[in-house]
């Protein structure tokens, strides 16, 4: 789920706290899995507090076999609203995974690592669009707590619905089999799909829409020093008024540490550099390759 606004802006130097959103935790949209091992061990230990967490310096990572695709619509990029509304909505499906034993779990969990992702959304939106509004896709937030059921349903919808050669939008196989591609390029979006995003526009009056479309995260308690993890998303931003993709990335990778700080939190911040390098692209600089 995207369970915040805190709005940790580089550009803004202020947020807001993000405990009053902790309520929400429990009850957004979007598919959840916390996927365990089965050999038994310290099954408890991802609820326990830990008292150490920053606190014993910073984690360091080493980032190998990665994997990076993304494709922007340079029509819909060069028009946007630098001071429109833009609806966030929470990760469509989230996958954690983590062995039984791992003592760097504790605070690992298909909420935690969409809470972590939030955190690097919000930096990097208010730094690129420090206008832009950003409105939680929530009931009790931009939604009316009565379309509870419709917005429980539309996680499903999205990531079933037909695009990339007619696969489901919540297939990762079409990107990774673009590995290393980055182009522009004026995808066609089935009827569909632009219905049900343009639906959304004029249903919560917002632009655009930004949605993390799958999240895969696996911990593994024996890569580096001290742990890693693995982590894949596809991550897109839409014109929702025109049924349009703004621009789409997907970013796969390992990271194993380098120090003796296990990666118990700040999962996303490996990607945040990666997610920048589109909000950050100057398209009339750039050339297809």
């Amino acid at each position: 789920m995207l369970l915040t606004q805190k709005r940790f802006g580089l550009l803004a130097g202020t947020f807001v706290l993000a405990g009053i959103f902790c309520c929400c935790l429990a009850g957004c949209a979007g598919l959840r899995d916390d996927a365990r091992g089965s050999s038994g061990g310290d099954s408890g230990m991802r609820d326990t507090p830990c008292e150490e967490c920053g606190a014993r310096g910073d984690i360091e990572l080493k980032i190998t076999g990665e994997k990076f695709y993304r494709e922007w619509n340079a029509k819909a990029y060069s028009r946007m609203d630098s001071s429109a509304v833009v609806g966030v909505f929470p990760t469509l499906r989230v996958k954690a995974k983590r062995p039984e034993v791992c003592k760097m779990c504790h605070s690992f969990s298909a909420d935690a690592l969409d809470f972590d992702l939030a955190h690097v959304e919000d930096s990097l939106f208010v730094k690129a669009f420090p206008k832009m509004k950003r409105e939680l896709m929530l009931p009790g937030m931009r939604l009316p707590d009565g379309d509870s059921l419709y917005i429980d349903t539309l996680s499903v919808r999205l990531l079933n619905s037909a695009f990339a050669d007619g696969k489901k939008l919540g297939d990762f196989s079409p990107w990774v089999e673009r590995d290393g591609i980055e182009q522009a390029f004026s995808r066609e979006v089935p009827a569909k799909l632009k219905d049900l995003l343009s639906g959304i526009a004029s249903r919560y009056e917002v632009r655009y829409v930004s949605l993390p479309l799958v999240l895969e995260v696996a911990m593994d308690p024996d890569l580096g020093r001290s742990g890693g993890f693995t982590w894949k998303i596809a991550w897109s931003l839409w014109d929702a008024r025109y049924g349009e993709l703004v621009f789409l990335v997907y970013s796969e990778f390992t990271a194993a540490s380098t120090s003796r700080v296990a990666p118990e939190k700040e999962w996303s911040r490996p990607f945040a550099p990666r997610l920048w390098k589109m909000f950050s692209t100057d398209l009339n600089k750039l050339e297809s390759h």
